[in-house]
């Protein structure tokens, strides 16, 4: 009756979602079916109260989980991004997406508090697509795109294969560049023009089909891009005026993967997953800037290796308490060598030819227990070890350095009413040392060098975490979240050798208040029309380790949002959308020159119209306010703690709007 009584209270005619007894939430397609979904990502952008979140760029498997399940597994990739997944799934072989709201047994869900399931057609289907789009800026040719998708499914499993060609250009634009004196005097003044092209191509095949009692999922991917940012300075006042100066950054990267997941259910409730995976990039990296005051020249090349094997034991009891037991080994190398030269004559960078090699285990078990019908509780109990060689090239140093951590996790869910929920957590998580902070690096476009380190720690943190979800309405959703992080060894930047490096500075804090908004526009008037909105406001604290004061933390923002408004017209066959991302600003505190970098709101318009059940035009105008993006920066002659103020610089631009057109032909 109580179920009865929910799904009611939920159901607001036959496009509404649908609760579970256990009260997350069912969505099938004829919820999406005004908005004219094309992909599953067309399907997942529009659950209520729901924001894809791809994982962390970490090494290993276990802490690299997403916020999204495909038919209740979490994609056996990492080179792939959850929005690359659901591209690839047709909105047609969705049979339901579910918003998982509580812990559910058998579930990959890695501690997630909120995830969303995409659930497959069982049944024979095929599926093939093309699509040609194209990029237009202003004063530049035009870019154009293409894509091809097939996949094949039957109830024993399928496959899907893609295939993208995409010439692009990140944002370009036109502005200035002045450097004033520490009396406020201009010294120089010059214009600034940027042009960033990127060229990229990718391969991917996946697919699922019954083995050895179980399901065995495999997947291959290839990806290349060329990113490439050009800057020339027109000098207009100064002492180089009538002259101009030119910076090239140039970064191709190639990467593949291949892995594979075999599972299988056993009798009383008990499973078992098995996964092995394996990951290559190779990145080069040239720089080089030319001018009347002279020339430098960066290059740097590295290769990244990753094999992971992994192994999950589970049971999920129909009611009761279930466990998971998880186990992994994951092995890591980075080749680095770079090079610097100014006016032809090489600088010596600390550790630029260096090989990182590390072994890492993780393992952990898990109890999820419902404590009353309305109270969950879930428990984790996780340990990590690992051993991380370096070695220098150059002066033939070797070290070897060892890690150990216990990292427990508690999280408690209430369901405070039918339809409100409270989320609590409390964690203590160990970042990873990246391996490309051990090696120098340098961006000319930056105008940085930094130095490697090799004597770094992991940061970890203790993290508490509060959320309250509250909906309404078919669609509405209030969802309020303060996390709290207690940092140690924090990772920042420290003189090494002259120059700035990686490397911990004691303890931080950080607080952070989340908002997450889904408005339905129907009570207003505005049929089919809907507003989300996602932000974070952050602030934080460290002591500066070149000044000794209490200082935020480098480069985190403190706003982070954005805006999606959306007006589904069936009558019309489209839907219309507004996109806003709000300007974030980022400050840097280097050895000698404080910077800070702030951008303005980047807005977009979008129509959608489905000409034919096969074809489907997108058309969109990005950028369209042309936003301004700034660095300032406050160079000293020694350190900002006892050196002179020598300049400051002013640098902005205007980033041009581009227009996108894009047909998708279903064959």
């Amino acid at each position: 009756m109580n179920t009865l009584i929910l799904a009611t209270a939920l159901v607001q005619g036959a496009s509404a979602a649908t609760a579970t007894p256990a009260g997350d939430l069912v969505f099938e397609p004829a919820y999406f079916a005004e908005a004219a979904p094309v992909t599953a990502l067309d399907m997942v952008r529009r659950v209520p109260g729901f924001v894809i979140d791809s994982g962390d760029a970490v090494r290993g498997f276990a802490g690299a989980a997403g916020n999204v399940l495909v038919d209740g597994v979490r994609p056996s990739t990492k080179n792939r991004t959850i929005d690359d997944v659901l591209t690839a799934i047709p909105a047609a072989q969705v049979l339901r997406i579910e918003l998982i709201r509580t812990p559910r047994p058998g579930l990959d869900q890695q501690g997630a508090q909120l995830l969303v399931n995409v659930v497959r057609v069982a049944k024979e289907s095929r599926s093939q697509a093309v699509t040609l789009s194209n990029y237009s800026y202003a004063g530049s040719a035009l870019l154009p795109s293409l894509r091809g998708e097939m996949s094949r499914r039957n109830r024993k499993g399928g496959w899907e294969a893609s295939f993208l060609l995409s010439l692009n250009q990140d944002e370009s634009g036109d502005g200035k560049r002045i450097t004033r004196l520490p009396d406020g005097t201009v010294f120089d003044r010059a214009k600034v023009a940027i042009d960033s092209p990127i060229r990229g191509a990718e391969a991917r095949l996946a697919g699922d089909t019954g083995f050895a009692g179980g399901v065995i999922r495999g997947n291959l991917s290839f990806t290349h891009q060329d990113y490439r940012t050009h800057e020339v300075l027109d000098f207009l006042e100064g002492p180089l005026a009538g002259s101009m100066a030119r910076t090239d950054d140039a970064i191709r990267t190639n990467s593949g993967e291949a892995g594979a997941e075999w599972s299988r259910s056993f009798a009383s409730n008990l499973s078992a997953k098995l996964l092995v995976l394996a990951t290559r990039k190779d990145v080069s990296t040239r720089s080089a800037s030319e001018g009347p005051d002279g020339s430098s020249l960066y290059r740097a090349d590295s290769i990244a290796d990753e094999r992971i094997l992994r192994a999950t034991l589970a049971r999920a009891p129909g009611s009761g308490i279930a466990w998971e037991i998880n186990g992994e080994v994951a092995y890591n190398s980075l080749d680095s060598q770079s090079a610097f030269e100014i006016d032809g004559v090489p600088v010596a960078l600390p550790n630029s030819d260096v090989r990182i090699a590390e072994w890492r285990g993780d393992a952990s078990a898990k109890l999820t227990v419902p404590l009353s019908p309305r109270l969950t509780a879930e428990a984790t109990a996780r340990g990590e070890y690992s051993s991380l060689g370096q070695t220098n090239r150059v002066t033939d140093f070797d070290y070897t350095t060892r890690f150990g951590f216990f990292k427990p996790k508690l999280l408690m869910r209430w369901d405070a009413g039918n339809r409100s929920q409270i989320r609590l957590r409390l964690e203590r998580e160990v970042g990873q040392l990246d391996f490309t902070d051990f090696a120098s690096s340098a961006s000319l476009i930056d105008g940085t060098v930094n130095a490697g380190n090799l004597d770094l720690r992991p940061q970890t943190a203790w993290i508490g975490e509060a959320a309250a979800e509250r909906r309404f309405g078919k669609d509405g959703v209030v969802t309020l979240t303060y996390r709290h992080h207690r940092i140690d060894n924090v990772l920042d930047l420290i003189p090494v050798e002259g120059l700035d490096a990686p490397g911990n500075i004691g303890r931080g804090h950080i607080n952070a208040l989340g908002a997450q908004v889904t408005w339905p526009l129907d009570p207003l008037g505005i049929s089919g029309g809907r507003v989300s909105f996602s932000g974070e406001w952050r602030s934080s604290a460290v002591r500066d380790p070149v000044d000794g004061s209490r200082r935020p933390i480098t480069a985190l923002a403190p706003f982070t949002g954005e805006i999606h408004a959306t007006l589904d017209r069936p009558s019309l066959r489209s839907s219309f959308a507004i996109d806003v991302y709000f300007g974030q600003e980022l400050t840097y505190r280097r050895l000698a020159e404080w910077r800070q970098t702030s951008d303005e709101p980047y807005i977009s318009l979008k129509w959608t119209y489905t000409a034919s059940p096969r074809l489907t035009i997108e058309a969109s105008a990005q950028n369209i306010l042309g936003r301004k993006r700034e660095r300032d920066r406050k160079v000293y002659d020694g350190t900002r703690a006892d050196g002179r103020l020598l300049f400051e610089e002013e640098r902005w631009y205007r980033s041009t709007t581009g227009l996108f057109l894009s047909l998708r032909r279903q064959l």
